[in-house]
C-alpha cells in the first residue's frame, strides 16, 4: 500500500500528478483542490496516496491533506460513489464543506456536483451523517449530527438563489452570517454583507 510520497512534482495537469520518488514516477488522479495546493512543477512536495486496486488496474488517487484523503475514504465507503466521483465532490467542495453539508441535510449541495445526481447525493447524505469526519483546517468534528440540519439555513439560500445568486454566491454570504432563528434573518444578514462587497 502506498500511503504517502515525498520527492519532486515533474507533471501536473486536470488529470492528476506526477511525483518523482527516488528515480520512480508515480502518477496520481487528484481533486482540482489538491492541484491548486501543491507546488509548481519542479519542486519538491507531499502527496498523501490511497491505492485502490481492482481487477483490472491499481489506481492511485494524491491529496494535499490527510483531511482531504479522510474525506475521499467516506466518500468512496457510500454505495453508488466510486472514485472518480469521490474526486469531483472534493473538487467541488472542501472536507470542512462537505461535513458542513452532511450535518445540515444539504442534498442540493452535492446533488450540484457534475455526474453526482440527486439520488446518489441524498445517499451520500444519509450513508455519512452521524459518521466522524475530519474538517478542514484540523481537529475532528464530534461527529456528524443525526438532526435536521441548518433549515432555516437552507431555505435562506434557496431564496437567494431564487433572487438570482449563484449557489456559491448565497453559501459565501450566508457561511459569515453567525446562526440566526428565522429565514428572514439569514436574509437580511446574507443581503448586508452582500451589498458591502459591491
Amino acid at each position: 500500500m502506498i500511503d504517502r510520497l515525498r520527492g519532486q512534482l515533474v507533471e501536473k495537469d486536470p488529470e492528476g500528478v506526477v511525483v518523482e520518488c527516488g528515480g520512480v514516477g508515480y502518477r496520481a488522479a487528484a481533486p482540482l483542490s489538491t492541484l491548486r495546493a501543491l507546488p509548481a512543477v519542479g519542486e519538491e512536495c507531499v502527496v498523501h496516496t490511497r491505492m485502490v486496486v481492482r481487477e483490472d488496474a491499481m489506481l492511485l488517487f494524491g491529496f494535499a491533506t490527510r483531511e482531504e484523503r479522510e474525506a475521499f475514504d467516506a466518500l468512496v465507503s457510500v454505495s453508488k460513489v466510486g472514485p472518480r466521483l469521490a474526486l469531483a465532490v472534493l473538487s467541488a467542495m472542501t472536507p470542512g464543506q462537505m461535513v458542513e453539508a452532511v450535518a445540515r441535510g444539504d442534498v442540493q449541495r452535492f446533488a450540484a456536483v457534475p455526474g453526482l445526481g440527486r439520488k446518489t447525493a441524498e445517499r451520500v447524505v444519509l450513508e455519512l451523517k452521524g459518521r466522524e469526519l475530519v474538517a478542514a483546517g484540523g481537529g475532528r468534528e464530534g461527529g456528524i449530527s443525526g438532526g435536521d440540519g441548518g433549515g432555516p439555513f437552507m431555505e435562506a439560500r434557496e431564496a437567494l438563489t431564487g433572487l438570482g445568486y449563484s449557489l456559491e454566491e448565497a453559501e459565501q454570504a450566508l457561511r459569515d452570517v453567525p446562526p440566526q432563528e428565522t429565514v428572514e434573518q439569514y436574509i437580511k444578514a446574507a443581503l448586508r454583507r452582500i451589498g458591502g462587497r459591491r
